[in-house]
């Protein structure tokens, strides 16, 4: 037997300890075991079981099969002659002995007709248990089991019975509903329903040969067809019905023995079981036992087996590592202070990484790192030394941990970088230096720094250079008092340095970008105010264009007015007749001067627009009534350049807002536009739609030299004129302009299409006023 034992801390092996003294708070392994095997007995003696009866009604199953084919087999083959000639008394004998097998409830010889000859049936169930049944209430099946032999005449004969199963009591009524003598019967049959196997077999007669001449004759024709084609003709049909109650019987006495003895089986095995969970699980109990104790911190406990198991090679293992787990906690002991002092490492370079990137000011980060390092870290001295500007000498920026009285004297002190010492290794070279001891290095030391040292009590020290971007910034020094600095000291420094070198590098690049920007903004202010004075310039001078345009302009007016009209007069006739080449010239002159005359128009109209004076007289106004004005009163312009003029107005056109004058200019100026650029022949179509977002979309296309695709951008400008056109029909330049403002105040847009050599297609758009409905 296992026992555990305790040991005192003074001595081994262990006293032993009651295994029992405390009891399991949960499902033990013994209640684990039991049920977990009980279960399995349980699973697989029930699981046999119910193989064993599955098996066992399926062979019943196939007993009852076979005893039905074989008897309605035997009774087709010895009666098939009775059958044929109707032997009635030869049939209920034949069928009274087949009525003597105890499974056979009925028997049922049909005529080929379907029609019953001869049946007997033993009536119907009365006791299950004893197998009583009532004669006087025959039991037969219904003839729809037997309907497919009559189908045809002839049939090829059938290798096997026929086999239906049929309840007396069906779940629902069909077309195998059994046949009974009334309602009492009925009833008798839903007190003691049963399941029946009818066997099925027809009784074949082979059709009779025939001569020649029988072929030949016209009233054997039909029979002979039938007699070469090799098939036969049904006479009759045998069925024999059986009942599954006997094999109910069995199988329940069956279904009791097999369940008696499996319940025996797992009451065995149960039994077993417990009696192996008590002898396995004993000892697995002690060794749990043993095992919490050493959780609990107990390490001096010890359990003793004389078994040679597993169990047993487990017990000594546990008593192994009961000895070992005491050196085992002497050198967690140790771990624990290397990892706190690490943790405390870490700690400080987080503290530190975070002060880093918390503040740009270089002082203040000097001041605040050198003193949680010394306070953290273990060191009594702490000096940070940058690198001068001149390159050849150092500083001593900030100092940590000496007298105060010392530190104005010694913080701010420069150093010129001497050769073939520790300034070079540091500053120069940018490689780590761990002194040991200060004297047997004198050699290595710069002489002022040496003197320094000495008057400071340093007797061992660390230095760490600080490189970003592969330039040596400086270094960071460091020494613990008396006690000598270490590799492990050096490479602390060494990490905090790179951290330190980081910062000082981004607030040099911040104090570079604050200087920049400075500049930069000083730039930025001048030139806003160089700029701010050239635009308070341009507007005023735009003032004054708009001004002079304005004046100038109304001051043109009058005067080519008054010309135009003496012009006219003079062509009238007024002032003499004329010869043909004055005529001529003043109808240059009087084209000139309307041509000026539009130029002043436009410049008005485009100062308007930009003085925001152009006011629009709004009214409900008909796009496509316009669309055809403007085509009749440029037809005979379009004439005169043998041009075809075309407008299409897709109805119907709803309404929309807009000032009629100026949608009539501007029509005249895109189709105008479009003829002037046009060569002879050619075609411009004016297109009015209502597209399908629910606006006017207007177009005017032609077939003239088009506009080059890097000029499309500037058409609307002021003063554009292509440079592909012809110079005779360049304009102002102001035409396209006013007319996209036009557009622009009426609420629409304005487009341009073109390939160049083929033609340009300009287009507007126009919101709706309603949704009422013109077809003008």
């Amino acid at each position: 037997m296992n026992s555990i034992e305790k040991q005192p801390p003074a001595q081994w092996p262990p006293s032993p300890i009651n295994p029992e003294s405390e009891s399991p708070r949960f499902l033990s392994l013994r209640a684990k075991f039991s049920l977990y095997i009980s279960l399995v007995i349980m699973l697989v003696c029930s699981g046999l079981s119910i193989f064993l009866i599955q098996q066992e009604s399926a062979r019943m199953e196939g007993a009852l099969r076979n005893t039905g084919k074989i008897l309605v087999t035997t009774i087709e083959k010895v009666s098939t002659n009775r059958v044929i000639i109707q032997d009635i008394d030869y049939l209920e004998t034949m069928l009274e002995g087949a009525l003597s097998a105890p499974e056979v409830v009925y028997a049922i010889v049909r005529d080929r007709e379907g029609r019953i000859l001869v049946a007997k049936s033993k009536g119907i169930l009365l006791d299950l248990s004893r197998a009583m049944r009532d004669r006087e209430h025959s039991l037969l099946p219904d003839a729809a089991l037997t309907n497919s032999f009559f189908s045809q005449q002839y049939h090829k004969p059938y290798p096997q019975p026929l086999i239906a199963v049929w309840d007396t009591v069906p779940k629902k009524i069909g077309k195998f509903a059994p046949r009974t003598n009334g309602a009492p019967a009925d009833e008798m049959r839903k007190k003691h329903p049963e399941t029946l196997y009818d066997f099925a077999l027809p009784v074949y007669r082979k059709a009779r040969s025939s001569t020649t001449l029988d072929l030949l004759s016209s009233e054997n024709l039909d029979e002979s067809v039938q007699t070469l084609s090799g098939r036969t003709q049904i006479m009759g049909v045998i069925q024999v019905g059986l009942t599954t109650a006997y094999m109910k019987k069995a199988l329940d006495r069956t279904v009791w023995e097999i369940g008696l003895f499996t319940l025996v089986i797992m009451l065995a095995g149960i039994m077993l079981t417990l009696v192996l969970a008590n002898r396995i699980i004993a000892p697995l109990q002690r060794l749990a036992k043993a095992a919490r104790q050493f959780s609990e911190g107990e390490p001096y406990v010890e359990v003793t087996s004389g078994a040679m198991d597993e169990v047993g090679q487990l017990t000594r293992s546990i008593n192994t590592m009961a000895k070992t787990l005491q050196e085992r906690q002497e050198a967690i002991s140790a771990y624990v202070d290397t990892i706190t002092l690490q943790l405390n490492q870490l700690s400080t370079l987080h503290q530190t990484g975070m002060i880093i990137t918390s503040t740009l000011d270089m002082q203040k980060l000097f001041t605040t790192v050198l003193t949680l390092l010394r306070e953290k870290m273990g060191f009594q001295r702490m000096v940070l030394v940058l690198k001068d500007s001149s390159k050849n000498k150092y500083v001593l920026s900030d100092i940590s941990g000496i007298p105060q009285d010392l530190e104005p004297q010694i913080k701010g002190l420069k150093f010129s970088i001497v050769p073939d010492t520790f300034d070079e290794t540091l500053l120069i070279h940018g490689h780590p230096v761990l002194v040991t001891d200060i004297e047997a290095n004198v050699d290595r030391m710069n002489p002022d720094v040496l003197g320094l040292c000495r008057q400071v009590e340093v007797v061992s020290f660390v230095s760490a250079p600080l490189i970003s971007h592969a330039e040596v910034l400086g270094y960071l020094g460091a020494d613990k008092g008396q006690a000598r600095c270490t590799q492990e000291d050096l490479h602390l420094l060494m990490t905090i340095a790179n951290h330190v070198a980081v910062a000082i590098d981004n607030a040099r690049t911040y104090q570079d970008l604050e200087t920049l920007a400075a500049g930069l903004e000083r730039r930025v202010q001048d030139r806003t105010q160089d700029l701010q004075a050239a635009n308070n310039r341009l507007e005023e001078l735009d003032r004054l264009k708009s001004a002079f345009v304005s004046i100038v302009s109304h001051e043109l007016r009058t005067p080519m007015t008054s010309i135009k009209g003496l012009i006219e007069n003079m062509m009238d006739g007024l002032t003499g007749e004329l010869t043909e080449r004055q005529t001529f010239y003043l109808s240059r002159v009087k084209h000139n001067i309307e041509r000026l005359t539009r130029m002043i128009n436009d410049l008005l109209d485009l100062s308007r627009i930009e003085a925001g004076r152009m006011e629009l007289e709004m009214t409900a106004v008909n796009i496509g009534s316009i669309a055809r004005e403007v085509d009749e009163l440029l037809q005979p312009m379009a004439e005169e350049q043998s041009l075809t003029l075309v407008t299409n107005i897709i109805d119907p056109i709803p309404l929309v807002q807009g000032d009629r004058d100026k949608l009539i200019q501007i029509f005249t100026n895109l189709t105008n536009n479009a003829l002037k650029f046009t060569q002879p022949s050619g075609t411009v179509t004016i297109e009015v739609k209502h597209h399908t977002d629910g606006s006017i979309h207007v177009g005017i296309t032609d077939t003239g030299c088009g506009i080059p695709s890097d000029e499309l951008q500037t058409v609307f400008e002021r003063f554009y004129r292509s440079q592909s056109a012809d110079s005779k029909n360049r304009g102002a330049g102001l035409g396209l302009a006013i007319t996209k403002s036009l557009v622009e105040l009426h609420g629409g847009k304005i487009g341009v299409e073109s390939t160049l050599g083929q033609g340009s297609r300009f287009w507007f758009t126009l919101p709706v006023q309603s949704s009422k409905l013109h077809d003008d």
